[in-house]
């Protein structure tokens, strides 16, 4: 008994010291050794580097293939999945929330013109601070939205074979994920281009385990290794391409299928361009787009421009002159932008009314129309607003007269309308006191009135045309 237990502990002793002499054979954890008044050593891993696509190379050809002077922005693109994780550690999102930067970077890497509308708090900010006009902004030309809205996990397949113990084992499983984005004409709200796109996740697993007796010790071995796709990055290509596409679909074919051969197809599959011209005939080149903007541009600055400059001529036939030496009336913030929405407002009237003129048939010319009256009925609202804030003076001369102007430009368009040869029977114009019996599609803004009645004594309308206010003898 006694030379058992010392056999015991002979091997105990040994099995201990083989166990001391691997543990010197690792490496030092960092920090294991480190006492603690000093900084524990940080363990590094591979260098930061750029983050790379397989569709880059496609994008930086895009560079010179679209107009320079048309501007991009990236509106919300939002994870519309519903879907979220559970663990111990909490609760998160499956999908990044920031696909709107991945897409400005897909369309910077593309040379193009691009104004930052991802965060609008800063330029916010400085308007508010008194720093920063908002009007000195470059505006948008045309601008991407849309969601990753769709995530969908694939059963997967395997086996697990053992035979005495020892076996190999193998699975799979996927992920389809699917997104929509849209390219949108700024000026007119015009979706001209759209992208739906989905992608399957791989995820595959192999290995090779045993457990059997060797004499009397049992041995357990287990090995094998996973390879999943990175889920983000999959998602980034993804939106990569979805952007290439959407330029693809405004562009020449013949000034980008050089730089849309540049994508492998194993890593995109090639869109089947002549099937979207197909069925969506109404697509416009982009430098078309961009040119009928500027020219809209153009005409309403010269339709501000031509109010502006006529205001005085108007003030002077419909009010008296300011006497010499008097202080010029001075309006409040509230006012002044109330009057600035009403001129804007009624310089798209007019605008409006003036494409309806131009039209060259009556369809055409309807919703012009709509158009026209919308505005002129925002422009109505936002001056009486002003004058009830405090609205006088030269400012509120101006705005008087431009608002005056669109009333006129949209009562004429109806009436042009109504009389064209290929007008139905019931299109009549409407009573200039309810705008309200303009088409039914007018895409009037939320802020506009029920209808706005004859401008009443005292308000900057009637000074313009020259009534008396309450109280003054005719």
């Amino acid at each position: 008994m006694a030379r058992t237990d010392r056999n015991l502990g002979r091997r105990g002793g040994l099995a201990l010291g083989l166990l001391a002499a691997l543990a010197g054979c690792t490496a030092p954890v960092p920090g294991q050794k480190t006492p603690f008044t000093q900084d524990a050593e940080l363990a590094k891993g591979p260098p930061i580097e750029d983050i790379v696509t397989p569709f880059d190379k496609a994008l930086s050809c895009m560079s010179g293939k679209v107009p320079g002077d048309a501007t991009f922005g990236v509106g919300s693109i939002t994870d519309s999945t519903g879907k979220e994780t559970y663990n111990d550690s909490g609760t998160g999102k499956l999908i990044t929330a920031g696909a709107g930067d991945i897409v400005q970077s897909s369309l910077f890497r593309a040379g193009l013109k691009v104004v930052n509308r991802r965060d609008p708090n800063v330029a916010l900010a400085e308007h508010n601070w008194g720093i920063r006009d908002l009007k000195d902004l470059t505006p948008a030309d045309f601008y991407i939205t849309g969601s990753i809205n769709s995530i969908d996990f694939i059963p997967g397949g395997g086996y697990d074979v053992e035979i005495a113990g020892v076996g190999p084992r193998k699975r799979q499983s996927r992920i389809l994920v699917g997104l929509d984005l849209a390219l949108t004409n700024a000026y007119d709200g015009q979706v001209v281009a759209d992208v739906p796109m989905q992608k399957q996740i791989f995820a595959f697993e192999e290995g090779f385990a045993t457990n059997r007796f060797f004499g009397k010790g049992l041995v357990t071995l287990d090995s094998g290794g996973m390879i999943r796709e990175a889920q983000q990055l999959a998602l980034r290509e993804m939106l990569s391409y979805a952007t290439l596409q959407l330029l693809a679909q405004v562009v020449d074919p013949g000034k980008v299928d050089d730089c849309l051969s540049l994508v492998d197809p194993r890593d995109g599959a090639p869109a089947d361009r002549a099937d979207f011209l197909k069925h969506a005939p109404h697509t416009r080149p982009l430098s078309v787009m961009v040119g009928e903007a500027r020219a809209a541009d153009a005409k309403l600055a010269q339709v501000m421009q031509g109010a502006q400059g006529g205001a005085p001529a108007a003030r002077a036939a419909g009010t008296a002159p300011p006497q010499a030496g008097a202080k010029p009336a001075q309006n409040s913030a509230d006012a002044v932008r109330l009057a600035n929405s009403a001129t804007t407002f009624a310089a798209k009237a007019i605008a409006a009314a003036e494409d309806a003129e131009s039209a060259k048939t009556f369809a055409e010319a309807k919703p012009k129309v709509a158009f026209a009256f919308a505005y002129m009925q925002a422009a109505v609202k936002a001056l009486r607003q002003a004058a009830a804030a405090g609205l006088t003076g030269p400012v509120g001369d101006a705005a008087a007269v431009v608002v005056q102007q669109a009333f006129d430009a949209t009562q004429q368009a109806e009436k042009d309308a109504a009389a064209r040869p290929d007008a139905s029977a019931d299109a009549k114009p409407a009573d200039p006191a309810k705008p309200d019996a303009a088409p039914a599609a007018a895409p009037a803004p939320a802020a506009a009135p029920a209808a706005p009645a004859a401008p009443k004594p005292g308000d900057p309308v009637a000074q313009s045309q020259g009534k008396p206010s309450d109280g003054e003898t005719p």
